[in-house]
């Protein structure tokens, strides 16, 4: 239900494959990511992949890789395949691999993003922090789990061991009447609670409910909130609904306490509750962890220190 979509790929029939031409379109690129002027990336675009991705979209990236990575240092030349260029790139706060196409007009008409350290481990698997759930009473696990047919998040390397949760009846449905207003999904407005001791180190609010059915990818978390163990994990919770966060930046929390209620803003079709834990507070570099709660009833048996599934029906234990 959630992912984070950067810059997408596209492909084009004639394309340049002369890497002085490239270097051009990356020094271009450079000083207008430096000034973040997302107006003039916009326009370094074909016009298919401008009115694929949308000027909207492209600020929204550009924001967001100057806020986590920083400026732009410089970049190099790794290698090429067939239409397609490859850069090693150097952020002020990390690298990222740079896939590049140029159409005849040298016009991007590709251009993705990703990291260099994709394959290497993060600082740690799983959380060390005890944990309790993020709600009361019986949700479900839509996503959750080590492998994709579980969990598609597992693709992601921030989020490989995120859950999205909703709320069912008794006849296995997530809303009542028609489903096409939030206030008929039953996870929509339900409290969401901390779970555990933390520190606020990020929050994200003014962002929209959707409509059912419809995403924000722009804004993939939507209203979101970020918080640190002690322990230096980071927990992010994500779709929250408008207007509901109660809790601010640098705010010392505790276990149970009220953050805000469950919503649909962001890349999210129903309202329901994305939760996953990283290594740093990077959101486009960190590594994903595993998350194991202490206790809680998992299709009505007790457990211990475990990490829900796709198809559990989890409760907290201390209800």
């Amino acid at each position: 239900m959630n992912k984070l979509l950067l810059l997408l790929l596209l492909t084009c029939t004639t394309v340049l494959g002369q890497t002085k031409d490239y270097m051009e379109v990356l020094t271009s690129f450079q000083t207008h990511y430096n000034q973040e002027d997302s107006e003039a990336i916009f326009d370094l675009m074909s016009i298919p992949m401008q009115e694929k991705i949308g000027k909207k979209a492209i600020t929204q990236i550009t924001t967001s890789y100057n806020k986590y990575f920083g400026r732009l240092e410089s970049f190099e030349f790794l290698n090429s395949q067939g239409s397609l260029e490859n850069y090693k790139v150097l952020f002020a706060n990390g690298n990222q691999k740079l896939s590049l196409v140029l159409d005849t007009e040298r016009k991007i008409s590709g251009l993705l993003f990703k990291p260099l350290d994709i394959d290497e481990p993060g600082k740690f698997i799983r959380n060390t922090t005890p944990m309790s759930l993020p709600f009361r009473g019986e949700w479900f696990t839509f996503w959750g789990g080590d492998n994709k047919r579980q969990n598609y998040h597992v693709i992601d390397q921030t989020q490989k061991g995120a859950f999205d949760f909703i709320v069912l009846d008794k006849n296995d449905r997530s809303y009542r009447r028609s489903g096409t207003r939030n206030e008929d999904y039953y996870a929509f407005g339900k409290p969401l609670f901390a779970v555990c001791d933390a520190t606020v180190v990020e929050v994200i609010t003014g962002v929209i409910d959707n409509r059912p059915g419809q995403m924000n990818p722009t804004q993939a978390h939507g209203n979101s909130i970020m918080l640190k163990t002690a322990n230096d994990e980071y927990i992010v919770y994500s779709h929250f609904q408008q207007g509901s966060i109660e809790v601010k930046k640098g705010q010392v929390i505790s276990r149970g306490q009220f953050l805000g209620n469950c919503g649909n803003s962001g890349n999210s079709s129903e309202p329901h509750l994305h939760l996953h834990i990283q290594d740093s507070p990077n959101r486009l570099a960190a590594k994903g962890a595993y998350c194991y709660f202490d206790r809680l009833f998992v299709n009505g048996e007790l457990e211990e220190n475990y990490s829900p599934v796709k198809g559990d029906r989890i409760s907290s234990f201390n209800e």
